[in-house]
């Protein structure tokens, strides 16, 4: 029955994310916008039960909110330096105010309510360095990238999932994460990688501006570096003493539980893409 609830449920996520990649650039700006917002509140959540902090979920979520926002607009072209004041204004006053409130540990609440601006808001917003030209909203987007990158994701945890279930037994990070094997990330890189291979093969008209092996290359970092994304998220967790970060998704838990992979692929990939010579920003 969790399976199917899994599995019903990564369908309909999956659909829904394709849908506004494909919809067009403001659908995509507003997808990772409320992925943004909605992330920010469950970690700030799951923030203020670990040792007791005392996270503001406002003003983390605006922090988060306003350097997102600051990072799209660069990548479509719309603005300079200027674009970060609301952030900036936001950050004078998450600091200013723990002065007033006397809490225990200011910089407990400090650290807790600008960790998603790193966490979250900039891998969600480096997304838009993925899909725009620079040259304006519409006539600069095109999802190929971001949609290629969140294939290769899904079709790592696929290969992973069925080749750790068949011939998984060597451990591959049992200290955080004692269902992984070795087994199961190399199958998922070789599915991943073969996947990249036939994407480039058979869609030419999404693929063939760029040679085979950049495609492979970006596969394989995305399955390196969100493999390593998926650790992080489960040593966050196994320190808070939780199981998942929260039930806003039926049978996968919540936010962090979904995005956690792609929250160290994106921005990787965007490192990976300008080394190889090509950058879609």
């Amino acid at each position: 029955m969790n399976f199917l609830k899994r599995t019903v449920t990564a369908i309909v996520f999956s659909s829904i994310m394709l849908f506004c990649m494909l919809k067009g650039a403001a659908w995509f700006i507003g997808l990772f916008a409320l992925c943004t917002i909605l992330t920010t509140i469950e970690y700030t959540g799951l923030a203020n039960k670990y040792k007791q902090a005392d996270t503001s979920r406002l003003w983390a979520t605006i922090a988060a909110f306003t350097f997102y926002a600051a990072i799209v607009g660069l990548a479509i072209g719309q603005g300079g330096p200027a674009l970060f004041l609301p952030f900036i204004f936001t950050l004078i006053v998450i600091m200013i105010r723990e002065l007033y409130f006397r809490k225990p540990s200011p910089i407990s609440d400090w650290t807790h309510t600008m960790f998603p601006v790193l966490y979250i808001a900039l891998p969600y917003a480096l997304t838009s360095m993925l899909a725009f030209t620079g040259t304006g909203a519409d006539s600069g987007y095109s999802p190929v990238i971001p949609i290629t990158l969140f294939v290769f994701l899904w079709c790592n945890d696929v290969g992973a999932y069925c080749t750790g279930c068949t011939i998984g037994k060597h451990k591959l990070f049992e200290r955080i994460s004692p269902k992984k094997t070795w087994e199961g990330s190399i199958g998922g890189a070789v599915f991943t990688m073969l996947a990249a291979y036939l994407l480039h093969k058979f869609l030419p008209d999404w693929y063939s501006f760029q040679p085979a092996w950049v495609w492979v290359g970006m596969a394989l970092t995305v399955v390196l570096f969100g493999t390593w994304g998926d650790l992080i998220e489960s040593l966050m967790k196994r320190e808070m003493g939780i199981k998942d970060s929260g039930k806003i998704l039926p049978g996968h838990g919540g936010m962090l539980d979904r995005f956690d992979s792609a929250l160290l692929a994106i921005p990787a990939t965007v490192v990976y893409l300008s080394l190889v010579g090509f950058y879609a920003g």
